[in-house]
């Protein structure tokens, strides 16, 4: 039996809707086909990335710094382990929440807080260190809460540290966190916002060099931020410790001198290797803590500082100028020998305490005066009356001209930054303050005892000494000794550079060189207390005048006379004669440097009877008078 007309018409209908179906079938799965293999082929790296970015989180891992060792390998500078409190970029996160849980927990500005939070909402690897030394209580209070605190992370991380805290401080410098304007010069060096670097001292001149490589660690972490266990599939990368600083200073001739200077209110100790330029004391009194700048001083602290009278940052030693004082002398006498104004044996002057120069009176500092005194004794006894009368002969042209070629009024060129290069006050210079020909010839009798508007720095006075006993050969001051590997494997060492020649003869040089060994040596001389046993020791004392207070103490020495292995300078604040105050410090110096022990003390005598004692007084005894002199200058 046949089918009937409609049925064949439905028929024919629903074999064309079936038709369709798998047609669009077909083309649904080709399409999903396609789509899969797009995503899996084209895109699958990307969408990788992105799904393991949503669970697992980079953090860098600070590279501990390099050591910093004295001369002898002494450690001065290393690092320490320390806990830290980070944050990372997790994206749940009520930030507004978390910044003010953690304001009260650390005892924070909650300002800070929230901008630490922003930064590392937008840092890739969102470690951003928000307190860098947590103590166990932070740390405690932290660990307690972590539930309420998602993306925040507790570890263990290298502060710097100074075993013995204020030596070398500005030497050594310190370090703190980097600063967006060192960040926008050292970003393409690798550095990145929360690392550690140098600010002043050679750490900040070397810190490429122990800076180190940072590395990295990979964790993952849940829905709502925190942190489950490391990523062992991640590129972690081990952190390499920076390169070792070996430097020129000997540990114990900088404890002698920061000993000696504090007991005074301020001062500067700087000491050279005559023959090398490499600097063995840097010392300025008073210091700061770098321990305290490491780990970080709050606004308050840090105004304190900058505001103490005290100025405990300034680096006295190169950044502070003062008139040198009887220590120019020697240049003084030098000028007048090189264009014979004074004769070493015949040039005489009869000091009575004073000498008149047009209207004015200029007194020496003995005011009984010194009688007759030769350029020997001018120098020994120190005699302002003899060096007045030089220095009016020389004239402020010629003096300058020879004090400029002996290196003063300009920098050393040392190898940390902030040093300033002092004042000599040629002719042009003071027509510019006073105008031209507006100012008295008298000004070169102060210039001529090292008084008036001539200015250096204690660095300035120990290089200029070095010269004068290294046979005029002056090398550049430097701190830089040699650099090692984590390891000890040594990758560069400093080489002495001559910087300049003192424009002066050999005999001239040789001269000044005995009358400063005079100085500390003979029974006239003003730096008796620079004396140390066994050796002769070279020097000259000084007193600077200081209009806002007491005067200046300066000494300059060098020690062992025949061969000299060390020259410095010593400059105590408000503390008068250097006879008396700077010239001890030397000597304790000195010793140190040297490793010259002091004498044993002789045995005490055993006590004789009464009778006995007042025989031996009627056979030729005596009593001892225990009084001790002191010289002026």
């Amino acid at each position: 039996m046949g089918i009937s007309g409609n049925g064949q018409r439905g028929l024919e209908s629903v074999r064309l809707r079936s038709r369709a179906l798998r047609i669009v079938a077909v083309a649904l799965s080709l399409v999903i086909v396609v789509r899969l293999g797009w995503l899996q082929l084209a895109r699958g790296s990307f969408y990788e990335d992105l799904s393991t970015d949503n669970y697992v989180q980079g953090f860098v891992v600070r590279a501990p710094r390099g050591l910093i060792l004295d001369r002898s390998g002494e450690i001065l500078a290393d690092s320490r382990a320390a806990l830290s409190i980070a944050l990372n970029r997790t994206r749940g996160r009520d930030d507004e929440a978390t910044a003010d849980l953690l304001a009260e927990l650390l005892d924070l500005d909650r300002a800070y807080v929230a901008d630490k939070l922003l930064e590392a909402r937008t840092s890739y690897y969102g470690s951003i260190v928000l307190l860098d030394d947590a103590d166990f209580e932070q740390v405690s209070r932290v660990e307690e809460r972590r539930s309420e605190l998602p993306g925040v992370k507790v570890s263990v991380t290298a502060v710097r540290r100074y075993p013995e805290g204020v030596l070398g401080t500005h030497a050594l410098g310190y370090v703190s966190q980097i600063s967006d304007v060192e960040l926008r010069s050292m970003q393409p060096l690798g550095y990145s916002q929360g690392d550690i670097v140098g600010k002043t001292g050679v750490e900040k001149r070397y810190e490429l060099l122990m800076h180190g490589r940072d590395g990295a660690e990979y964790w993952v972490f849940d829905a709502s931020g925190r942190e489950l266990y490391p990523f062992p599939p991640g590129p972690a990368r081990e952190a390499r410790p920076g390169n070792n600083l070996v430097l020129t200073i000997d540990a114990p001739a900088q404890r002698a001198a920061e000993a000696a200077l504090a007991e005074f209110e301020a001062g500067s100790v700087v000491a050279i290797e005559p023959s090398t330029g490499e600097v063995l004391v840097l010392a300025s009194h008073p210091s700061p803590n770098p321990n305290s700048l490491a780990s970080g001083v709050s606004s308050e602290e840090w105004s304190e500082l900058v505001g103490s009278p005290r100025h405990p940052l300034l680096n006295r030693a190169i950044q502070a100028t003062y008139p040198p004082g009887s220590p120019f002398k020697i240049i003084t006498a030098a000028a007048g020998l090189e264009v014979n104004e004074v004769a070493p044996l015949r040039e005489r002057v009869n000091c009575k305490g004073a000498y008149k120069y047009g209207i004015r009176t200029f007194r020496c500092w003995r005011r009984e005066g010194h009688g007759i005194a030769d350029l020997m004794k001018g120098i020994v006894e120190s005699c302002d009356v003899f060096f007045y009368q030089l220095g009016a002969r020389l004239g402020v042209a010629t003096l300058m001209d020879w004090t400029e070629r002996s290196g003063l009024g300009r920098e050393t060129g040392i190898d940390i930054s902030g040093e300033v290069g002092g004042n000599v006050p040629t002719p042009a210079w003071y027509d510019r303050r006073y105008g031209k020909r507006k100012w008295s010839k008298g000004v070169v009798l102060n210039l001529a005892i090292g008084q008036g508007e001539l200015l250096v720095t204690p660095l300035q006075a120990a290089y200029l000494t070095s010269g004068f006993v290294s046979g005029g050969r002056m090398y550049t001051p430097h701190l830089f000794k040699r650099v090692e590997t984590y390891s000890g494997r040594v990758i560069g060492t400093a080489r002495p550079a001559a910087a300049q020649e003192l424009p002066f003869s050999d005999s001239t040089i040789a001269f000044i060189r005995r009358a400063m060994v005079n100085v500390v040596e003979a029974p006239n001389g003003t730096g008796k207390q620079a004396r140390v046993p066994g050796i002769q020791v070279g020097g000259k004392t000084g007193t600077a005048q200081n209009p806002h207070g007491e005067d200046h103490a300066w000494f300059i020495s060098f020690a062992p006379a025949d061969d000299p292995k060390i020259a410095l300078a010593v400059l105590v604040e408000n503390a008068g004669s250097g006879g008396a105050n700077a010239a001890p410090i030397a000597r304790e110096v000195i010793k140190a440097y040297l490793r010259i022990e002091d004498p044993e003390p002789e045995p005490e005598p055993e006590f004789l009877p009464a009778e006995t004692g007042e025989a031996a007084i009627a056979a030729g005894g005596g009593a001892l008078d225990g009084t001790i002199g002191e010289e002026g200058d």
